[in-house]
């Protein structure tokens, strides 16, 4: 990649059908085969081998997302703004994966040396580091399609489909334990992220300016705000879940997620896809467009999400009570009911994070919140409720995080220019004259921001 080369010339374009078509069918092909290994290592387990498992890889879900840190969704943000930086950019989100990939690592470690010896501590090992090594295989492969390499997304994940296809077969065929399965998937995400490597650091750019490294990483943090509040909610519940008289609730709850995981996932990879294009356009919004269209709907968004939540609660509540249906097709129903508030938070919460710094750091604030949230009020549903609770509480941090934003963002949107004023209008921003002179004195130079440092990297006007 050459730093001649604007490096959002490309990344800006709308993503063709095609395009989208293979890499939601690589992403979605994913999905369902882990969903269906599950099913399948549930049938070859049973109820009492297969709870460990899910319960470590329920727990283990967030240093998938602590690994990955907004570094996938920063890159498409920032990537498209840039003019000369973007090896810069490639460089400074690439070491930060690796990184923190490390640190979790090295955290594991020494969290193992002082547990002591058994399968369950090599389980939950083994499942923290497939985690951690899936969330750097996110972020290798969000690099790429900053890049506009589209095709090594695709064959990751079909990899991906046949590591898990084969770690399935070795179940089934050879009897393998929750150890050896977690152990294999573990060593094929490791092979992926390697061969992603090679790629990546002959895109990267030295030397890096520092007026790049800290916005990047600010931007990175915010923007990781949300899936943190997300993956931690879960594995917080799971956590309460296991410990409560209702732990053999914790394998349907997992395959609950998992299953929801091919909508919900997909929803936003999709929206992923899109951001380069969304993030150019929400960058020249006016902000008080950007108020009437999205931060005036958080607040009846909340309202009606909550009333909803509540109703389908109750509702679930009295089937399981009258035993309508099986506890986990309960389960399934409640988190079904509550899928339409999850997508249309997540789509706030979406153009937010790539409108203004003011936006992003408002919903990551609220994001933070609805965790805090979700995690108090499982408190009490969990040990009362079981599964059917911890979807409650996930529903209820979401309400509070469009709550949160909305407070957050009330008056410095909402507030209009000074009466008498002329408003400036970003988007048709008429092009600045310099006025001639004569030959003989040069003009004065118009003063200008660095050209290789980006006009907006999440933190920086």
């Amino acid at each position: 990649m050459r730093s001649s080369d604007p490096a959002g010339s490309r990344c800006a374009r709308r993503p063709t059908l095609r395009s989208l078509a293979s890499l939601l069918a690589g992403r979605t092909a994913f999905r369902l085969a882990l969903l269906g290994a599950n099913a399948a290592l549930l049938a070859s387990w049973g109820d009492a081998g297969y709870e460990p498992y899910a319960a470590a890889m329920g727990t283990a879900q967030v240093l998938t997302t602590l690994t990955a840190l907004g570094i996938e969704k920063s890159a498409l943000k920032l990537v498209p703004r840039a003019t000369r930086t973007g090896p810069q950019l490639i460089t400074v989100l690439l070491l930060s994966a690796l990184l923190l990939t490390g640190a979790a690592v090295v955290w594991l470690g020494c969290a193992a040396l002082f547990a002591r010896s058994g399968d369950a501590v090599a389980l939950g090992l083994l499942a923290g580091l497939y985690a951690a090594l899936l969330g750097l295989n996110t972020v290798l492969v969000g690099l790429c399609r900053a890049l506009d390499r589209n095709r090594a997304d695709v064959l990751n994940f079909a990899a991906l489909s046949l590591v898990i296809a084969v770690g399935a077969g070795g179940v089934a065929l050879l009897g393998w334990g929750p150890v050896a399965f977690t152990g294999w998937i573990l060593g094929g995400t490791a092979l992926l992220n390697l061969a992603h490597l090679p790629a990546l650091y002959r895109a990267t750019g030295r030397p890096v300016r520092g007026a790049v490294v800290r916005p990047v990483v600010t931007t990175s943090a915010l923007m990781a705000c949300g899936d943190i509040a997300a993956a931690g909610t879960v594995s917080l519940l799971f956590l309460m879940l296991g410990a409560s008289r209702h732990h053999e609730q914790t394998g349907h709850l997992y395959l609950m997620i998992l299953a929801s995981s091919v909508l919900l996932n997909g929803f936003g990879y999709l929206l992923r896809l899109f951001q380069p294009h969304v993030s150019l356009t929400l960058r020249s919004v006016d902000p008080a467009s950007l108020d009437r269209r999205v931060v005036r709907r958080l607040l009846p968004v909340a309202a009606a999400g909550a009333v909803w939540s509540a109703g389908s609660l109750a509702l679930a509540w009295w089937a399981e009570r009258t035993a309508l249906a099986p506890p986990p097709v309960v389960v399934l129903l409640l988190y079904v009911l509550c899928v339409p508030l999850f997508f249309t938070v997540g789509s706030l919460n979406y153009l937010l994070e790539n409108a203004t710094p003011h936006t992003l750091r408002a919903t990551a604030l609220s994001a933070l919140g609805g965790l805090l949230c979700a995690v108090l009020l499982g408190l009490v549903l969990v040990p009362a409720l079981g599964a059917l609770g911890a979807v409650a509480a996930l529903a209820s941090g979401e309400v509070a995080h469009a709550v949160l934003a909305r407070l957050l963002l009330r008056s410095p949107l909402s507030a209009g220019p000074p009466r008498g004023s002329r408003p400036a209008h970003r988007r048709q921003e008429p092009p600045t004259r310099v006025p001639r002179t004569p030959a003989t004195t040069p003009a004065a130079p118009v003063p200008t921001a660095n050209p290789a440092v980006p006009t907006d990297l999440g933190a920086q006007r």
